[in-house]
């Protein structure tokens, strides 16, 4: 049975490691934090096809030609339009999984409209996998809570960039060191609970 071929989404090398950038310069040598999560989830079957970094995402508009039935994404938000934009290259390129990561930043709302923009298009694109979530507030707080730490989805994004930063976690490679397969969760981390839990479905 041939791999998986999955296609990632990412704010930059955080989650995506080197496969950030220009798309001529991408390459599988560096792990971001998005590959070690699913990498977690299952060790082989799937292989990454490419990436896009989310401020690059082609935002699709009425002047653009998609299939009819995903008209309802282009007329919505900035994010549901990047949610599509992302689905849409992913499937352009060949691959089977897209697979992204969003920082909530300080946007109380987003977390609500990216999970909407998600469901929208997995209705309307039903033969690409979509695996996503907003990080909560942001990346390195799934980090912490993947270090044992409880409440990081109220944190705050300055205080949990703050609290990483404190003991020492600020490179890429040291995120991703900690994302390590059997260290339990806290129940209280609901979006990267979730985000796990997609992956494993879309990976099987």
């Amino acid at each position: 049975m041939s791999a998986l071929l999955v296609y990632l989404g990412g704010e930059g090398r955080n989650e995506l490691g080197s496969w950030s950038g220009d798309p001529p310069y991408q390459n599988d040598d560096e792990p971001g934090v998005i590959k070690a999560l699913l990498q977690r989830t299952r060790t082989d079957g799937w292989r990454i096809l490419g990436a896009q970094e989310w401020k690059r995402i082609r935002k699709y508009t009425d002047s653009v030609r998609v299939p009819s039935d995903t008209r309802r994404l282009i007329r919505g938000s900035h994010e549901e339009r990047a949610v599509l934009g992302l689905v849409l290259d992913a499937k352009e390129r060949g691959a089977q999984v897209v697979v992204f990561v969003r920082d909530q930043d300080d946007d109380p709302d987003r977390a609500a409209i990216v999970a909407r923009a998600i469901e929208l298009a997995r209705a309307s694109l039903s033969d690409i996998r979509v695996v996503g979530d907003t990080a909560v507030p942001v990346l390195e707080a799934w980090i912490l809570a993947m270090m044992g730490e409880t409440g990081t989805e109220s944190i705050g994004k300055a205080k949990a960039q703050r609290l990483l930063a404190d003991i020492g976690i600020t490179t890429t490679a040291k995120m991703v060191g900690e994302v390590l397969p059997n260290r339990p969760l806290p129940a209280d981390a609901t979006h990267l609970r979730s985000w796990l839990e997609q992956a494993k479905a879309a990976l099987a």
